[in-house]
């Protein structure tokens, strides 16, 4: 039963008021939170914000209050709202506090300021309802976890309605603040309190956000014991989905096999979780168990965590059948569904179904055109990925970091500082360049176009620089040929304190293989130990060129036989650094070598093979080499390969052979081997084949006709 809201004579005057009214003097409230909070936060009430003194000379009266959608014309609204008149005599119960948490009543207030929560505690008499105070509880977690922290600290007679309400409001964060929710339970079973059914839904709730699997065990157990929700669909499924992101599949599918009222949320739980760790044939089999029995269909979720595990195999078969399910069941096509529908049909190179879902969207956001940004990119097609930005920013649609990401990458590997250029200003319109991460990308867009006075005024702009911007403004040096900027640039860096990474040393390494000194690689090459980046396989590798460059492949082979775990990776370097020195014999033994340890050579492994042979005219080994690439290996040649031996048969004057093999090619770009087949042509006086090389290329490329004129 409520009490009586206090009277105007039980309230003191304005002269004597100077702290705000305590636990005490609120008599009309069993539960009083707030007051310590306004008393550390605020000193006096004249102090307040929207708040006159004489709000305690009047009773406060009851309204009618029917929260319907948190809007102005509420009379909740209008009490509540800073600065209105009714605020002064509003009462709230717990269906009130409980319609403020379920409509999103704290967003259409507008609940920013700190002021405001108070609102709620004081200002507000909330009665000794016990619901009340667990909604109210839960609504301040929403701006802040220290507002609810002090409101709980208030709260005289503290119930398990109290402490559920804290516990909930921890589990909801996924990071470090869920152990609140262990923390604050201790102190429950301190005061006698057992928890109930809701306080166990929650703990496992943050013991899946922590990946507490012992906790998360223990809480089961615990259930167990005290036959608490041994029934209840909430709570098997929130078992289900702790275990599911504890990574115990085993045990949550389990418990899932167990469960005799199997719900459409604890199926989606583990079908989610196995999606996230990639097992996507575990993931289409209990997909498949799900619609089997029980009665159940998947919704959209369902049927989203399954496309995600397709997108994870590129599995498009399963992806077109999934779809086709969708249509089938008239499940209605979400944005979620949608949008990962659109992922993995751009995954899959199917860009014309992702285009056509995406043209069917009615409200599009900055998601689904970040989904359809990167389709595009993946699949080469940069022109339609800059157009569909284009619609991105006359629709209002916002970008964000990854939208950034995706393009400055994109221009970064095509070089194209124009449409870079055009991206920058938009990055600098929406603010996005006060990132670090977005300084660092357009830098290193600018760097790779070779625009390296805008590197280094963006450089310069940065105040806080890290690792990335040293190393991008070392790259940007490197890549036009200033390696003495570079190395300068790495002992600016040394003066400010940073400590160089592997890829600052790589950067490091590349310019001195362009000075071709190799005495400061020395130096290099003792840090490298120091540090013990000898584990890490980039900078050995970038070590051993280097020495090659610099004309010491003495110890470039001395690197390479000291290196334990040795990758394709260190195998391509140490046979590149061969061939650098034009070491042929070497190059074939290193390659024999690969074969019988069982390493399947690369595209970049075969692309040094076939250069080797080329330089040293060995036409017959090149030859067998090219014909095993498919045949034995299932390489498919590319265009640096065909390149490689239209070289290598041009310097051996087979011309014929060399033109054939162009022919006969599946290359979509012919030009570059016909550019090197023509050369060979004045090479060997060979004018009529020359010509018809000349005649093609005109057609190839016409833009550039003056390059193939024959010189007689």
């Amino acid at each position: 039963t409520t009490t009586t809201p206090p009277s105007a004579s039980a309230l003191p005057d304005d002269g004597d008021l100077r702290e705000p009214p305590t636990a005490s003097e609120c008599t009309s409230c069993r539960i009083t939170v707030g007051s310590a909070w306004v008393s550390s936060r605020c000193g006096v009430v004249n102090h307040w914000p929207g708040v006159s003194s004489d709000f305690f000379r009047y009773d406060p009266v009851s309204y009618a209050l029917n929260v319907d959608d948190g809007s102005e014309g509420s009379s909740f609204f209008a009490a509540c709202h800073p600065g209105s008149r009714h605020r002064r005599h509003a009462t709230v119960t717990a269906a009130e506090v409980d319609s403020m948490t379920s409509t999103g009543f704290t967003e259409s207030m507008g609940w920013r300021h700190p002021y405001n929560y108070h609102d709620l505690t004081v200002l507000l008499a909330i009665r000794s309802d016990l619901m009340a105070n667990f909604h109210f509880l839960s609504l301040l977690f929403v701006p802040s976890i220290k507002d609810a922290e002090r409101a709980f600290i208030e709260i005289i007679d503290k119930d398990v309605v109290a402490y559920t309400a804290m516990v909930t409001g921890y589990a909801e964060f996924t990071d470090f603040n869920a152990r609140g929710a262990f923390e604050i339970v201790t102190f429950m079973h301190r005061e006698g309190l057992n928890a109930n059914r809701v306080t166990l839904v929650s703990l496992l709730q943050a013991a899946g956000h922590l990946r507490e699997f012992g906790k998360g065990r223990s809480v089961h157990c615990y259930a167990l014991r005290r036959l608490i929700g041994v029934s209840d669909e909430v709570l098997l499924t929130s078992l289900v989905d702790m275990y599911a992101k504890c990574g115990a599949i085993s045990i949550a599918a389990s418990v899932l096999r167990q469960t005799k009222k199997r719900t459409v949320a604890s199926w989606n739980a583990l079908i989610a979780r196995l999606s996230q760790l990639g097992q996507s044939s575990e993931a289409l089999k209990y997909f498949c168990l799900m619609k089997q029995g029980n009665n159940l269909f998947p919704d959209s979720v369902t049927l989203a965590n399954v496309l995600s595990a397709c997108s994870n195999r590129n599995l498009v078969q399963h992806t077109t059948s999934l779809h086709a399910y969708i249509m089938r069941r008239n499940i209605q096509l979400d944005e979620v569904l949608t949008t990962t529908l659109i992922e993995l049909y751009s995954k899959c190179y199917k860009m014309k179904r992702a285009r056509i879902l995406f043209d069917h969207l009615i409200c599009r956001d900055t998601i689904v055109y970040n989904v359809m940004i990167s389709g595009y990119l993946h699949n080469g097609l940069v022109e339609e990925a800059i157009n569909i930005f284009s619609d991105m920013i006359r629709e209002a649609a916002r970008p964000n970091f990854a939208t950034v990401v995706s393009l400055l990458s994109a221009f970064a590997d095509v070089g194209d500082a124009r449409i870079g250029r055009w991206v920058h200003g938009i990055v600098f319109r929406y603010g996005l360049e006060l990132d670090l991460d977005v300084s660092n990308l357009i830098m290193h867009m600018y760097a790779k176009c070779g625009q390296i006075k805008n590197v280094k005024m963006i450089f310069d702009l940065i105040t806080d620089k890290d690792l990335v911007s040293w190393t991008v403004m070392m790259m940007g040096y490197v890549n036009i040929g200033l390696a003495d900027e570079a190395t300068a640039m790495f002992q600016k860096m040394q003066r400010t304190g940073e400590e160089p990474d592997s890829s600052v040393i790589v950067t490091l390494l590349q310019a001195h293989a362009q000075l071709g000194s190799s005495e400061p690689v020395k130096e290099i090459h003792g840090y490298i130990y120091r540090t013990c980046l000898v584990e890490d396989i980039a900078t050995m590798n970038s070590l051993i060129i280097t020495y090659a460059k610099c004309g010491r492949i003495d110890v470039a082979e001395a690197v390479f036989n000291g290196m334990t775990g040795r990758e394709l990776a260190s195998w391509n370097t140490m046979i590149a650094a061969y061939g650098i020195h034009g070491y042929c014999t070497q190059v074939l033994e290193m390659f024999s070598q690969m074969q019988r340890e069982n390493l399947k050579p690369d595209v970049l492994t075969f692309s040094s093979v076939l250069s080797a042979c080329s330089h040293a005219g060995l036409v017959e080994e090149g030859w067998h080499i090219f014909s095993s690439m498919n045949s034995d290996y299932l390489v498919a040649p590319q265009e640096e390969h065909y390149n490689c031996m239209v070289d290598l048969l041009g310097r051996a004057g087979q011309l014929e052979e060399a033109y054939n093999l162009v022919k006969c090619s599946p290359l979509r770009d012919r030009a570059s081997a016909m550019r090197t087949l023509l050369a060979a042509c004045k090479v060997h006086k060979n004018t009529k084949l020359g010509e018809l090389i000349g005649q093609e290329l005109l057609d190839l490329e016409p833009q550039v006709s003056g390059s193939y004129k024959i010189q007689k």
